[in-house]
């Protein structure tokens, strides 16, 4: 019993380095993201946030090499954009409710009730950002970022399509928050 314990513990040690250090998050400076994707700024932002939560999103078709983009023409958001955030401009109010991630949707929901002063909370201080990394320096960053750190996101709202379809890929479709929830790529981040 105490071999099997041991056995799971170094287990969960190990998916917990991987997940802290290891896990893949792609940026502009790849060959195979750059060949997939075409990335084109619509407005530059630079914000002081508190980071609420972060959630790495995978890839929803299945496919041979879901890991990396340099081995094909991947036709999935999650090959450019694999980390959503959820972001306060002012630190969260107690309340009911609470706020998780949708992953289907690429955009947050709220669960439970919400009185009228929360909404306007939620209107006016919440932000979800699907993250692209302009390059590995700024992908390691976001791979670190925990929540209730405040941080100064700098970077451009982006529209993305595919670079061999011409498809356009968006988040937030079918949520009823799909006005906060955008492409951000980051250029830099700045840790208070």
């Amino acid at each position: 019993m105490q071999k099997l314990l041991i056995t799971a513990l170094l287990f969960i040690l190990g998916l917990w380095v991987w997940n802290e250090f290891f896990r893949a998050i792609p940026h502009l400076q790849e060959k195979g993201v750059l060949k997939n994707f075409k990335v084109e700024p619509v407005k530059h932002i630079s914000e002081i946030y508190i980071v609420h939560d972060q959630r790495f999103v995978k890839p929803t078709r299945r496919v041979l090499h879901q890991a990396s983009p340099v081995v094909g023409s991947f036709n999935d958001l999650a090959y450019l954009s694999n980390i959503d955030v959820l972001l306060l401009t002012q630190p969260l109010p107690a309340m009911q409710a609470t706020l998780e991630f949708d992953e289907v949707k690429r955009c947050y929901q709220v669960e439970g009730q919400i009185s009228e002063a929360d909404h306007n909370f939620i209107n006016t201080h919440v932000q979800h950002f699907s993250l692209i990394a302009a390059t590995e320096k700024i992908a390691d960053q976001i791979r670190r970022l925990k929540p209730g750190q405040k941080i100064t996101l700098s970077g451009d709202l982006v529209t993305v399509h595919s670079g061999t379809t011409g498809q356009e890929f968006t988040v937030g479709t079918g949520s009823k928050y799909r006005g906060h929830c955008q492409l951000l790529r980051v250029t830099q981040i700045q840790h208070h």
